[in-house]
C-alpha cells in the first residue's frame, strides 16, 4: 500500500511537466519585484506543504530572490517528517549546502557571478489556514480544491501583506480520465466527480479552478495569470519514469475508495471491484495512462 508521503513525492516530476510556465514565470516576475521593493528577506508561506517539492522546485529552477524565508506548513504530521528528512538532499542536489538545525533548515549558494542566495526554512505541522503572519507570497500547490473555497481564500487575505501574491497551481478542474478507455469511464469519471462535490466528508469541489477565477476577484484579488497544467502519466515501452506508477497506484485507491461510498443501486460493488481491477492489471502491464485536467492560477492583494 502506497503511503500519502510516497504518493506526495511521486507526484513531484508528475507536476514539474504540468506546471504552466507561464504563469510560473509571472510568480517569478512578482518575487523579484517583492525583493526589489526592499522586502529582505522575501517571506513565503506554504500551505500544504507536504514533503517539500515546491521549495525544491523553487531552488533547482533558481525561480527564488536572494534572500528568502520560507515557512512550509502542512497538516499530517508523517508528511512534514518525510520534508525534513528529504528536502536537505534535494536542495543539496540544487547546489545548495545546507544547514540542518532542530527546528530550521539553513540553505546556502553562492553562483557564478558571485551573489549569495539564502532560504531560511522553517517546516511545521499545522493548518495553514489558521496561522498569523505577513507573508510576500502565499503558496497553494494541489490544496484549494480540498476546502471551502470562497472563506479559504478570504482566509489567506489576512496572511498576505499589500501587494502580496497567491500562487495556486495544480486546482483540480473537473476532468480525470485513463487510456485506454473502458465502457465504464464516463460513469466513473461523473460519480467520483460527484463523490468530491457532494458526498466525501472533506470540502471541496471538482472545479475549483475555474471557480477560483470567480471568486478571487470577488474577495478583493487581482488575477495576474492562469493557464492549464494538465497532469499526463503514461508509460514509454511498457515502463513508467521513476516513482511515477505510485501516482497511478494511489489515484485508483482513491477512486475506488470513493465509488465505495456510493450504495449498491447507484454503482454495484463488484462492477466496481472489476473496472479497479482491470486498471491495475494494465498499470502492472505498462498499458495505462492519466490525464487530468488543473489550472494555475496567480492572483495579488
Amino acid at each position: 500500500m502506497t503511503t500519502f508521503p510516497e504518493f506526495l513525492t511521486a507526484k513531484r516530476t508528475v507536476e514539474d511537466r504540468a506546471l504552466n510556465r507561464r504563469v510560473w514565470e509571472q510568480f517569478g516576475t512578482q518575487l523579484e519585484k517583492q525583493a526589489a521593493g526592499d522586502r529582505d528577506p522575501v517571506r513565503i508561506v506554504e500551505i500544504g506543504a507536504g514533503t517539500g517539492s515546491m521549495i525544491a522546485r523553487l531552488a533547482d529552477w533558481e525561480a527564488l530572490p536572494p534572500t528568502v524565508s520560507y515557512r512550509a506548513v502542512d497538516l499530517d504530521a508523517d508528511t512534514v517528517d518525510s520534508a525534513r528528512k528529504q528536502l536537505p538532499e534535494w536542495l543539496r542536489d540544487a547546489g545548495y549546502t545546507v544547514d540542518e538545525q532542530p527546528d530550521r533548515l539553513r540553505a546556502h549558494r553562492t553562483d557564478s557571478d558571485a551573489t549569495d542566495r539564502t532560504i531560511e526554512i522553517t517546516l511545521e505541522v499545522g493548518d495553514g489556514f489558521a496561522i498569523d503572519d505577513e507573508a510576500d507570497a502565499v503558496i497553494a500547490a494541489a490544496v484549494l480544491d480540498l476546502v471551502e473555497l470562497e472563506p479559504a481564500v478570504d482566509e489567506l487575505k489576512w496572511l498576505l501583506n499589500d501587494g502580496g501574491v497567491l500562487y495556486a497551481p495544480i486546482t483540480f478542474n473537473g476532468h480525470s480520465s485513463f487510456i485506454p478507455r473502458d465502457p465504464l469511464d464516463n460513469r466513473i469519471e461523473r460519480l467520483y466527480h460527484r463523490h468530491m462535490d457532494e458526498i466525501r466528508d472533506q470540502p471541496g469541489s471538482s472545479r475549483a479552478g475555474q471557480q477560483l477565477l470567480k471568486v478571487l476577484p470577488a474577495a478583493g484579488y487581482t488575477v495576474l495569470e492562469a493557464g492549464g497544467a494538465d497532469w499526463i502519466v503514461r508509460p514509454t515501452d511498457g515502463t513508467y519514469p521513476t516513482g511515477e506508477s505510485t501516482v497511478l497506484e494511489h489515484l485508483l485507491a482513491t477512486i475506488d475508495g470513493a465509488l465505495a461510498d456510493y450504495p449498491a443501486d447507484v454503482i454495484d460493488p463488484e462492477t466496481r471491484t472489476d473496472w479497479v481491477e482491470r486498471r491495475r492489471e494494465q498499470l502492472a502491464r505498462g498499458e495505462l495512462t492519466l490525464v487530468a485536467h488543473h489550472l494555475d492560477v496567480l492572483a495579488r492583494l
